[in-house]
């Protein structure tokens, strides 16, 4: 269109339109009725303009920096996998549910397991390089599920670069249920690290960040507790030898995805970015497009009594991680495990793809003013908070302290308080519970732990 209909139409400045919503307020005021603190503790306003990206510049950097470009003439931009856990235990049914989902879109697996497996059973009928495999070892020692998963791939005729996926194992997240020493994890981890080093598309390092957020978490705590666990995880493993350059080569990251719709989305973009400025600190360019995310539907946000808003939840949530940048990711059921719910949550991701066209567009957040300003000050604050724990000693040390879990713990108090004063809000003050034993009391807990929390609204929060 040559003709420019808008010149009649003068610029708007950002202190033009906040003049004008003071005024059609009356006398209200401004910044407590229309600005919202975030649970993060930072001010979130309800517009954003070009006057306010002087601070953001910076994040341009990283648009676009999701994955590698495709190789592959014709396939779209864009491209995520579409991950399903296995937890069959038996290796014949474990291989008749694996052939069911990949034949029904799903090109990931979460394979969970306690005990070695016959490998050449779960995984008959497989053609590695075009599934990517997430072994979850189940217990204490992951160590004799991931010998025997190593034994069997040696065995096979592979390349190096055949094998895709990683392994969903945290010694340092394990902390969180039960007492463990740190240098036991990071002699498991340096022994894991060695079995798979020769596989350049598994990794073998991850830094799941998970239990945070599942716990009641902010997306504050949840980069820089994590960043913080990463640094203590480098500081000993480097210190047995292996160089930082090969360990942020062999690193995923394993985050929780929430009904914050705009916050998760600055969350993955945060992380990718903090992970990217980690590796500086340490003397290693690392490609901000090679940091693989994998995300997972928040725990946080199912509700025993409400299915189906779980299933609306896990969709935003898919939505979320999708256009945050991640490369993975898993939806879990939004009821108990049957079959039908299985598919439900599998087919989330493809309908993104498929009638969304999700895949279409590399970054579509890149730009967004909102979106910019959640991520600086979401980087900000997760950098500040990864400074001051490694200035108090770091993460394993705060950790002994219990200063972590009380911390997170709080921030999960204060959300079931906005959850309650929300329920009051839209239902009334709530009556008398005619049946009080049939509320559940909160469980004492050990110091160290923090337990996966899901809100039972609107009375009954729960452990």
């Amino acid at each position: 269109m040559r003709q420019k209909i808008f010149q009649s139409f003068p610029p708007v400045s950002k202190q033009d339109w906040v003049d004008q919503a003071k005024k059609d307020l009356k006398g209200g005021n401004f910044e407590l009725q229309l600005v919202s603190v975030a649970p993060e503790g930072f001010p979130i306003h309800p517009y954003y303009a070009i006057e306010d990206t002087v601070e953001t510049q910076w994040i341009k950097a990283f648009d676009h920096q999701i994955n590698p470009s495709q190789q592959v003439p014709g396939l779209p931009p864009r491209h995520w996998v579409n991950v399903v856990e296995i937890a069959e235990a038996d290796e014949t049914a474990a291989n008749q549910e694996i052939q069911l989902v990949l034949n029904s879109g799903a090109d990931g697996l979460i394979l969970a397991s306690s005990e070695a497996w016959d490998w050449s059973k779960a995984l008959a009928g497989l053609v590695l390089p075009s599934v990517a495999i997430w072994i979850k070892p189940v217990g204490e020692d992951p160590l004799p599920v991931l010998e025997s998963f190593s034994s069997w791939l040696e065995q096979q005729d592979l390349s190096t670069s055949d094998l895709w996926g990683g392994i969903l194992w945290d010694g340092l997240h394990l902390a969180f249920d039960r007492p463990l020493q740190i240098e036991t994890s990071i002699n498991q981890l340096y022994t894991v690290h060695r079995l798979f080093q020769s596989h350049t598309n598994f990794k073998s390092v991850c830094l799941n960040s998970t239990i945070y957020g599942n716990a009641g978490g902010t997306a504050v705590q949840e980069l820089g507790y994590g960043l913080a666990a990463l640094v203590e995880l480098w500081d000993g493993l480097t210190e047995k030898g292996l160089e930082p350059k090969a360990l942020f080569s062999d690193l995923f990251v394993l985050t929780a995805v929430g009904t914050d719709y705009f916050m998760e989305i600055a969350k993955l973009k945060a992380f990718r970015i903090a992970l990217y400025q980690l590796a500086k600190q340490y003397q290693i360019e690392f490609p901000a497009e090679d940091i693989l995310l994998f995300a997972m539907t928040s725990r946080w946000s199912q509700s025993a009594n409400e299915p189906y808003n779980n299933l609306l939840r896990h969709t935003t949530e898919a939505m979320s991680a999708i256009i945050g940048g991640c490369n993975a990711i898993f939806v879990a059921p939004h009821d108990h495990s049957s079959s039908f719910t299985k598919r439900m949550a599998r087919n989330i991701p493809i309908l993104l793809r498929e009638e969304g066209y999700f895949d279409k567009t590399l970054d579509p957040a890149a730009g967004s003013y909102y979106i910019e300003n959640l991520i600086r000050q979401l980087f900000e604050e997760g950098w500040e908070l990864l400074a001051k724990t490694e200035q108090e000693g770091g993460w394993w040390k705060l950790y002994l302290k219990h200063k972590i879990q009380l911390e997170v713990k709080a921030s999960r108090g204060l959300k079931f308080q906005q959850l309650m004063e929300g329920a009051i809000e839209r239902l009334g003050t709530p009556k008398a519970v005619d049946h009080p034993t049939s509320v559940k009391p909160l469980p004492e807990e050990e110091d160290y732990q923090l337990k996966p929390c899901s809100h039972f609204l609107p009375y009954e929060p729960s452990l």
